[in-house]
């Protein structure tokens, strides 16, 4: 018998019979299920008409707008294979992903019609666009002859990591893996069909595009599209819409924190506020939830090799077992792995490792970094952590970031949680930099809070109460702000470039 999976166009037009609430929210008004899926449908015969063919790979370069969401169920229902392209890309890097991808074609939305053509152009490929809203009115933004290269297998989507150690890696993903992964997200967060979720990350990132977009779908409720983050905008769609479920990752959590006191209406509305996407400091945490008294606080933990989360705690237990990112989602099992690959014991460190069927099905042509990836029926996630006697898992740190100075290995993640607690550090990335003595030294490049001077040896004499010697920073440079890359992550092999001398 055939499942039929929240990637399916068949699946919004039974959401459309279904339920005559939900649907999209954009620009002010509702997009049902119905009028969604009569796009998807004229979208895909237009795409056909142009000479789409089955298990080809489509660029797709927009925020998010109900075309992206068009989109991607029309490349789905050709059986075509998405390669998200984040909104900020350059056309240059743009270019460069479509040829790794052995791309097809390219669409985009209006606002990246100038980079998409370029990009296109360089990767010798046709460019199509669309309007951000409904009606789509796709039209041909470049000429060319699409590529007849086809992927394998049951490949739904190639997502490109964000390349925080190096070049970005094709992800693929199978439809099997995002129905997996989406079935966990619903279940662990305990999604509901009357609730409205937000969408203020990109959905080209594609855990946020599970866990965001597609649990919404397959439970027929409501998502709240921003093209991008602002906090006004999102405060007074949460009393427009009606948003119950709000997703914060990395600097809007801060945003939010800053703001202190919200209205009412908002406060009393959101009933679930979920932080992940990088570590969130416990502090932060306790400030959301004094923020939106009553509603619960969920930490999520995973990455694009995973499809979505892998782990996620709620609650009470966010903070009664203080830094942990929760127990393992439905369908996806997790463990701590020491380095001959056998598993340790509770509280011993150790690499996380994941099994089960949200697990990537390698790195699209690498098959290098796939087999050390995919070992011994165990996804290498790269992450240091511990689990306790409850199952209840701690993320301590990076494998490629350990820094070693002196022959002691220093966690970044540890160092950073400390200076992130200084009253003048807004924003902080610890990293290894070249020392003639030690190897490495531990430095710490600093964003200081607005109108505040950093004195960098108050915050080593800082870190040096709290941290044993050797972990404390040798080197602190101050910056502007931290490069980020399109999943708000910060993007550390940078900052490695930038101050190694």
């Amino acid at each position: 018998m055939s499942v039929l999976r929240p990637t399916s166009p068949d699946f919004l037009r039974l959401q459309a019979r279904r339920r005559e609430t939900g649907g999209l929210f954009f620009a002010g008004r509702r997009i049902s299920y119905a009028e969604l899926s009569a796009a998807v449908d004229g979208l895909a015969g237009w795409l056909v008409r142009r000479g789409l063919c089955a298990g080809e790979r489509v660029g797709l370069l927009a925020a998010n707008e109900p075309a992206l969401v068009a989109a991607l169920f029309a490349l789905w229902g050709l059986d075509g294979v998405a390669v998200p392209i984040a909104v900020r890309s350059t056309a240059g890097e743009t270019a460069r992903l479509l040829d790794h991808a052995r791309a097809s074609a390219l669409l985009c939305d209006p606002l990246r019609a100038d980079a998409a053509r370029h990009a296109a152009a360089a990767a010798g490929v046709p460019a199509y666009v669309c309007e951000a809203d409904l009606p789509l009115r796709p039209r041909v933004l470049r000429r060319g002859v699409a590529r007849r290269a086809r992927a394998g297998g049951d490949v739904a989507a190639i997502a490109y990591t964000s390349g925080t150690t190096g070049a970005p890696k094709g992800v693929m993903l199978t439809h099997e893996n995002i129905l997996w992964a989406t079935l966990a997200c619903a279940q662990a967060r305990g999604d509901r069909p009357e609730s409205v979720g937000a969408c203020p990350s990109p959905l080209t990132h594609t855990p946020v595009l599970v866990s965001h977009l597609l649990c919404r779908i397959l439970l027929g409720s409501g998502a709240v599209l921003f093209e991008r983050f602002d906090l006004d905008t999102m405060l007074d769609a949460v009393e427009r819409f009606g948003i119950t479920d709000l997703p914060l990752i990395g600097g809007m959590v801060f945003d939010v924190v800053a703001r202190g006191s919200l209205p009412p209406a908002v406060r009393h509305r959101v009933g679930k506020v979920t932080v992940g996407g990088a570590a969130t400091p416990m502090e932060a945490k306790r400030a959301l939830a004094r923020v939106f008294d009553g509603a619960e606080i969920i930490e999520a933990y995973g990455q694009t090799e995973s499809t979505d989360g892998v782990t996620m705690t709620r609650g009470a237990s966010a903070f009664d077992r203080e830094g942990t990112v929760g127990t393992a989602n439905p369908h996806v099992v997790v463990g701590v792995a020491r380095p001959d690959g056998t598993l340790a014991d509770p509280d011993e460190e150790g690499e996380i490792v994941i099994a089960g069927p949200t697990v990537m099905a390698g790195y699209y042509r690498d098959r290098a970094a796939t087999a050390a990836t995919l070992r011994a029926g165990w996804l290498r996630t790269g992450d240091l952590g511990r689990r306790d006697r409850d199952g209840y898992l701690f993320v301590t740190g990076r494998l490629k970031d350990v820094i070693i100075t002196g022959g002691e290995n220093v966690s970044p993640t540890e160092v950073e949680e400390v200076l992130r607690t200084h009253p003048d550090v807004a924003d902080v990335a610890v990293i290894g930099t070249p020392h003639p003595r030690w190897g490495e030294q531990v430095t710490a490049v600093v964003v200081p809070r607005p109108g505040v001077q950093i004195d960098r040896g108050g915050l080593t004499r800082f870190a040096a109460e709290r941290l044993a010697g050797f972990k404390k920073p040798r080197r602190i440079e101050v910056v502007a702000a931290l490069p980020r890359n399109a999943a708000n992550k910060i993007e550390t092999h940078v900052l490695k470039q930038r101050f190694a001398g």
